[in-house]
């Protein structure tokens, strides 16, 4: 409901140039046709969807596509020159905003488009505006598919496979409660298709299954490669010793399953080891992860730096989002001393100049 009302909020307020990114286009197409058709009657748009293979095409009422509006500057043409109301969204029109008289064109529509009330939505995984359209623009970002939605889309999933094969998919529910917690944070396609890689392989949800979908779901979100999945953990029974750690650990795994009525213990947030080379530390971040079992993300602190300004920010917050995605996961921070040394040469050089 919160994105029907953001979105909806958007439109009506009539912003000339609305800008999405999103991989998962076909459910962003369907959202936004159920928040038009929803529309008062009064304040009516019809809505029209491009792509450079097929032109223009209504998507409000069934309606064949124009493939003669099918190159960018004539789409652009032509929602510049109606003078009826209308909701225009261009997929993957990224690439055509470098020729300048694109840009242009799209800076005339916003221009008028508080007389004529058009808007141009323009929809892909990743836009960048030239700098003369910002203020012409919001931005609308649509949340992933939530508990309940997930669910049911694994459920979706089963019956497609019952239908398939004359069976009935054999659910652990414990499992099927973890995999549905598993896959948040990715789009309802991906969603869709890890829940299949699941359970087509032997037509069951378990366990077994639960370590190959979070390997898949890092690699889809992990695109910079600042964080790497350690595919192999340990058992406590590994280390020797940290027989502190090991209890401290112990009490609160059932904290960390969902399902468990667990003690009344937070769940644990963090923990520095700290000591030479070769005491088993790593082995130690290993071993959490397997206790607790959840996936192990390393991050080295040694790869976020980079020499341009703003970079190193950006690594840093693109990591700790996709550990946030993955969680409940163990966020493996390895030589973390690199942070300080880094930070101390920085204010030592800023105390210099």
């Amino acid at each position: 409901m919160h994105d029907q009302h953001d979105l909806s909020l958007i439109l009506d307020s009539r912003v000339p140039l609305v800008v999405v990114e999103t991989h998962d286009e076909d459910r962003f197409l369907t959202f936004l046709t159920g928040v038009v058709t929803a529309s008062a009657t009064g304040d009516y748009r019809p809505l029209f969807r491009w792509t450079i293979t097929d032109g223009l095409q209504r998507l409000d009422i069934e309606m064949e596509p124009q493939p003669t509006n099918s190159a960018p500057d004539q789409v652009l043409r032509h929602i510049r020159a109606v003078s009826q109301p209308g909701i225009f969204v261009l997929l993957d029109f990224h690439p055509y905003l470098q020729d300048p008289v694109n840009v242009r064109l799209v800076k005339d529509i916003a221009i008028k488009a508080e007389e004529g009330r058009q808007t141009v939505v323009l929809v892909s995984h990743d836009i960048e505006l030239p700098p003369e359209l910002d203020r012409f623009a919001a931005r609308f970002e649509m949340s992933l598919p939530g508990d309940k939605e997930r669910a049911n889309i694994v459920l979706s999933v089963v019956e497609e496979w019952n239908s398939a094969n004359r069976g009935s998919v054999n659910v652990d529910q414990r499992a099927f409660d973890l995999l549905v917690r598993n896959l948040a944070g990715i789009t309802r396609a991906d969603t869709e298709r890890l829940a299949r890689n699941a359970i087509y392989h032997d037509g069951a949800i378990s366990e077994s299954d639960l370590p190959a979908v979070a390997k898949a779901k890092y690699e889809l979100l992990n695109q910079q490669g600042v964080l790497s999945f350690e595919y192999e953990t340990a058992r406590f029974s590994d280390v020797g010793g940290l027989n502190r750690l090991k209890a401290w650990l112990e009490q609160r795994k059932r904290v960390m399953q969902s399902d468990a009525a667990g003690p009344p213990l937070d769940p644990p947030r963090g923990l520095l080891l700290l000591g030479i080379q070769g005491c088993g530390k790593s082995l130690a971040a290993k071993a959490t992860a397997g206790i607790l079992g959840v996936p192990l993300l390393r991050l080295d602190v040694g790869t976020l730096y980079n020499k341009y300004h703003g970079e190193t920010e950006r690594n840093l917050r693109e990591s700790l989002q996709q550990a946030e995605i993955m969680a409940p996961c163990v966020l493996w921070i390895d030589e973390i001393e690199k942070a300080w040394q880094r930070a101390a040469a920085m204010m030592a050089c800023h105390a210099g100049c």
